[in-house]
């Protein structure tokens, strides 16, 4: 092996192992690809060992964990896909440890030394890892087609990774075996770890992202400071005659750098670990980063409202004036004796109309929070009145199941409050005007620092297609004709006043009705700057 191959095989091992580490200590629910980064940090770092004479042997018997990269892989894909059975991955890592156990006990019979030769069960094992690239690439592909839009950049991104993986780890293993010690698979194997670092992101939360991406940055400065420094005291020491010094240095620079940067996300989760033993109270890096994103979006989320609200102002004035005028005049038709029909439906048009403004302002205006203990109870309760009254002859007989017990008292400003629940208790009951037997339920329960509230209902379901998006402004799945047509803003509206309030809105299938369901997470207690801004 020569030393193109080792220089080649340094970024694989040093990229995975970085990727390893930022999933295992930074990700969630990313064991799959945690397992799929070490894996492949171990195989790539077994082809490392082949180069190191001293250590051949040990490589030689490690080569075939690569089998453990193909069935990590399913895992992750089973992870991204949200899968409930495991059974064929369980499959994957038995077959992968059998394959493995094979190489370390006898590995003529997969390959011969230093790899360069093919064993009897070479090609069997070859015919094996080609028949399982399909497995989860079909199954990435097949969960693609029904994933939603927002979701399918990270499958397809998935999916990608296998290719340039599978294709270069067959392609490094038929190079070695048939005598052939060149690096371009490797490049390949490096390439989909470049692609992996996209699908990663996705399981950090973005305060940890930032975090990750300045400590890598300061990071890398410092290992080329380090590696610069090593780089001149071996050149300073390139005439006292040793042979190995010129041919190493530029060797020590590229592994000091690397090496720095695989284990930056221990050195940085040490160091929180040891800041949190110490120092008591204290915020770490990552609580930092996160206070700060947090603090950024909202900043971000308060100009844009701020314009919006100037816009809707404007938007609001322009059209209410010529509603109230032509509400005048239609009180001097109804005098002159027109026709009531076509007046009644004059005036059905101009309260339509009037209506949205009313909800375009709503979005675009939201009044401060005025904070105070509130009975979550008797705020469904009056709610669910409301909503009856409002919709009058429109909503149907259900039957309505309101929460049990006690909820702990909620601090939050409980005008608005009513309105989000008065929001979905109407699109509940719409729902549920043509359904045989409806039903409606409120529950809540609490746990922590938090209580959830969820509204879930027998009626048709949201439409997969609206799922994605059913919370961005003008987004209805009711017709806009009708006797209350949707203006898209309700749901928008509800949102923006539970996150408001520190909390989570989100729109599911119920799986007890098999209708829609709604659930809110809300803070007992809302944090003291919000509280004295508030009040």
């Amino acid at each position: 092996m020569g030393p193109l191959f080792a220089y080649s095989l340094a970024p694989v091992v040093s990229v995975a192992l970085l990727l390893c580490f930022t999933t295992a200590l930074r990700g969630r629910g990313a064991l799959g690809l945690t397992l799929y980064c070490l894996a492949t940090a171990a195989w790539s770092g077994s082809l490392l060992l082949l180069c190191v004479p001293s250590w051949a042997w040990l490589g030689e018997r490690f080569a075939a964990s690569g089998a453990f990269v193909a069935a990590a892989y399913l895992h992750a894909a089973y992870d991204l896909t949200r899968q409930r059975s495991y059974g064929l991955v369980v499959f994957a890592y038995g077959v992968a440890a059998v394959v493995t156990g094979v190489g370390v006990v006898a590995p003529d019979a997969l390959y011969g030394t230093l790899a360069m030769q093919r064993g009897p069960l070479f090609w069997p094992i070859m015919a094996l890892s080609v028949s399982a690239t399909s497995v989860p690439l079909f199954h990435l592909y097949r969960a693609w087609r029904a994933e939603s839009p927002a979701r399918r950049p990270l499958l397809r991104s998935l999916g990608i990774v296998g290719a340039l993986a599978y294709s270069g780890g067959t392609g490094t293993a038929l190079l070695l075996s048939g005598g052939y010690v060149l690096p371009w698979g490797l490049y390949l194997v490096l390439a989909a770890l470049l692609v992996l670092v996209h699908v990663i992101d996705a399981y950090q939360p973005s305060g940890d992202r930032r975090l990750m991406e300045r400590s890598l940055l300061y990071s890398a400065m410092a290992a080329v400071l380090s590696a610069g420094f090593l780089f001149g005291v071996l050149t300073l020491m390139d005439g006292s005659g040793q042979p190995w010094l010129a041919q190493y240095r530029g060797a020590a620079f590229a592994l000091l750098a690397l090496a720095a940067l695989a284990f930056e996300p221990v050195r940085q989760g040490f160091q929180e670990w040891l800041g949190r033993r110490l120092l008591k109270g204290r915020a770490t890096g990552s609580e930092l980063a996160q206070a700060l994103a947090t603090q950024e979006a909202r900043a971000d989320q308060s100009a844009r409202l701020a314009e919006l609200g100037q816009f809707t102002s404007a938007v609001a004035h322009e059209v209410r004036n010529p509603l109230g005028v032509l509400g005048a005049h239609l009180k001097l038709l109804e005098r002159q004796g027109v026709d009531a029909e076509s007046l009644g439906a004059m005036r059905e048009q101009i309260a339509r109309a009037s209506h949205f403004v009313d909800e375009l302002l709503r979005y675009g205006r939201p009044r401060p929070l005025e904070l105070r203990p509130v009975d979550v109870s008797a705020t469904v309760a009056l709610a669910w009145s409301t909503a009856r009254q409002g919709l009058g002859e429109l909503a149907p007989h259900v039957v309505f199941e309101a929460p049990e017990g006690e909820a702990p008292a909620l601090e939050a400003d409980q005008a608005q409050l009513i309105q989000v629940f008065v929001i979905l208790l109407e699109n509940a009951l719409l729902a549920l005007r043509d359904v045989p037997s409806p039903r409606l339920c409120v529950s809540c329960a609490s746990g922590g620092e938090m209580l959830r509230v969820i509204v879930e209902d027998s009626g048709p379901g949201i439409p997969p297609e609206l799922l994605s998006r059913l919370f961005q402004p003008f987004v209805t799945g009711r017709k806009r004709e009708g006797p209350r047509p949707g203006t898209g803003l309700g749901l928008a509206i509800a949102r923006g006043i539970v996150e408001r309030h520190g909390g989570t809105l989100r729109a599911s299938r119920s799986e007890r009705w098999g209708g829609a369901r709604f659930e809110l997470a809300l803070p007992l207690r809302q944090p003291s700057p919000l509280a004295a801004a508030a009040g």
